[in-house]
């Protein structure tokens, strides 16, 4: 049977947020640094140079030695270090109001939100949270806070009231930080969710009675005479509680290290004077959290904005800076191309193009590069648990999603947790150099997370090769299984792509009558003006794949697919609307 409802099943969401990640066009030598957002224009000679194969444990080993983190080492010094280096450069330009922020500007404003904060009374080890966008005292606000050694949850603006409560009650934070559009529901959470009413500023707020962020701008007097104090061993201190997408399930905190931070902050790599960074991700995502500290690092500018993804804007920034490098997932990425803008638009500025957050076809990668005259495009394979994990910018291997990161060891177990050799597929373990701080205050998901011996489970189906270079085939969760048989989604989903006038698709496991299997279903946000149907894609698959894989649950269109702030399908919503139109249908 075939599903064709005239009434979108659900709406695409403009709102969207980006990731971002900082640039590179050129080998960086320093490939041990955990946690680097910088492409890495790797030569096939320098493969094994990476990674050894282990033929006993079946696992690929690092030839790299782990970083040395000195106990007695201070980030809030290391920050001051690395905005000294050349006081005058411009870090961040606001696109929204075209204000520059020199490296100077931004080490002023950090020590006041420290001793302003010290003085009201928050020590070393208080907790606070950030539901902000970007905005141009985001910066100095977060360097802030480190210097005063207090860590911080960054929450999605665009979170519902529930995951919000839920964030706040795992950290109890006693500071919180907000915009005026999320206000009342930071309020309202913090009212449901904490034991203590906490201290709440408002950030570039127009409210009246309320305290503002400027309190902590404030000049105190007493800025040439900060003096960073050492807080402890940076292994044993959270720096950052990152969320989780929450697409399959609510979101986690997961707890970064101030030794993380520092190793991005602290390694010696100087980008071109000329590179521009422009990003629509706030801090609150790992990629914006990276994309600041990579700025920071190197002396790169960053191009801010307020606003969450949109396709004018991008356009607009495209135009008036030039940007030179610049992050989208591939669902955001199809959006700018399909827009009108597109066909006139001068992209002769961009050196890379990256995509990361879901599978990327190699078609959608030729069509982008079409339009980069000057650059490439760059897939990166990373996660909030890890940092980046895998990196492919010369496409030496088609499908793969790059070579494996230097600092990490990985393996692949299969179904009853026995690892597997090259080319053989599982789930990928991977295990870093700094040990893993783990969710916050949620045993039960750490326990689901490491294995006894160590290893973080990915929740990634896929392979290595005898080179190191990574394939991902799928998620675990999202895998169908048919009558004894395991179905990728993404594979489904890529044969579905390559049919003329589909601009996204995804599949899902719609549940049999009797609730004991699972049959794929695809959805699918037809091109503008395109009239193929539902009989004519179920026939296509048909022809290009076993009688297992068959779209036995049909083929829906709609208007839009539901995304989270990354450019993720909302997969779990998907179904849920899917199922409530079937049986609506019946």
């Amino acid at each position: 049977m075939y599903y064709n409802t005239s009434q979108s099943i659900v709406q695409i969401e403009h709102n969207l947020n980006l990731q971002c990640l900082a640039p590179a066009d050129e080998l960086v030598r320093e490939t041990q640094v955990l946690f680097s957002l910088f492409p890495l224009f790797v030569r096939r000679s320098t493969v094994n140079m990476f990674h050894q194969f282990d033929t006993a444990t079946k696992s690929w080993l690092s030839r790299h030695p782990a970083p040395v983190i000195d106990p007695e080492a201070n980030l809030a010094q290391l920050i001051l270090t690395v905005l000294d280096r050349n006081p005058e450069k411009v870090l961040q330009i606001d696109a929204d109001t075209g204000r520059e922020l020199t490296a100077a500007e931004m080490r002023l404003r950090a020590i006041r939100v420290a001793q302003n904060l010290t003085k009201l009374g928050f020590r070393k080890g208080d907790m606070a949270a950030v539901v902000c966008s970007n905005s141009e005292n985001l910066a100095p606000l977060v360097l802030g806070l480190w210097m005063v050694g207090m860590p911080f949850v960054g929450v999605p603006v665009g979170f519902n009231g529930d995951d919000l409560g839920h964030l706040m009650g795992l950290v109890q934070p006693k500071l919180v930080f907000c915009d005026d559009s999320v206000y009342k529901a930071a309020l309202e959470g913090a009212e449901k969710a904490l034991k203590i009413k906490p201290v709440v500023f408002a950030v570039e707020s127009e409210m009246e009675s309320i305290r503002k962020m400027d309190e902590l701008l404030k000049s105190t007097g007493k800025e040439a005479e900060f003096v960073p104090q050492h807080l402890g061993d940076m292994r044993d201190l959270i720096g950052i509680i990152l969320c989780t997408s929450g697409t399959t399930g609510r979101p986690k905190g997961v707890a970064v290290s101030q030794a993380h931070i520092s190793i991005v902050l602290g390694r010696p790599v100087k980008a071109n004077d000329s590179d521009l960074v422009f990003n629509f991700s706030p801090l609150y995502w790992g990629t914006g959290l990276f994309a600041l500290l990579n700025s920071l690092s190197t002396g790169t500018t960053r191009v801010v904005t307020r606003s969450a993804f949109n396709e004018d804007v991008f356009y607009d920034v495209l135009e008036r800076y030039r940007p030179t490098h610049f992050f989208t997932p591939p669902s955001h990425a199809i959006f700018l191309l399909e827009h009108p803008r597109a066909e006139q638009a001068n992209f002769s500025c961009l050196k890379s193009w990256c995509l990361s957050g879901s599978n990327a076809s190699p078609q959608l990668r030729r069509r982008i590069e079409k339009k980069l005259t000057n650059g490439r495009t760059v897939i990166h394979y990373e996660s909030s648990e890890i940092g980046l994990i895998a990196m492919d910018a010369i496409r030496k291997k088609e499908g793969s999603v790059g070579l494996l990161m230097p600092h990490l060891n990985a393996k692949v177990a299969d179904e009853s947790d026995a690892s597997v050799g090259p080319g053989e597929q599982g789930e990928l373990l991977l295990k870093t150099s700094i040990s893993f701080m783990g969710y916050y205050n949620d045993q039960e998901a750490n326990r689901q997370l490491m294995t006894e011996d160590g290893w973080i489970r990915t929740g990634d189906i896929g392979y290595l090769d005898e080179e190191g270079f990574v394939y991902l085939v799928d998620r675990k969760k999202d895998v169908i299984k048919y009558r004894g048989y395991q179905i990728s989604p993404t594979e489904l989903e890529a044969i579905v792509e390559k049919i003329e006038g589909v601009q996204q698709v995804c599949v899902l496991g719609m549940p049999e009558m009797d609730g004991t299997v699972d049959m794929p279903v695809a959805v699918i946000v037809r091109k503008p003006g395109s009239t193929f149907t539902a009989k004519q894609v179920v026939k296509f698959v048909e022809e290009k794949v076993p009688d297992h894989k068959r779209l036995r649950s049909g083929v829906f269109f709609c208007s839009g697919l539901s995304m989270s702030s990354t450019g993720k399908v909302l997969r779990r919503e998907l179904k849920k609307t899917l199922m409530e139109e079937i049986r609506y249908l019946f």
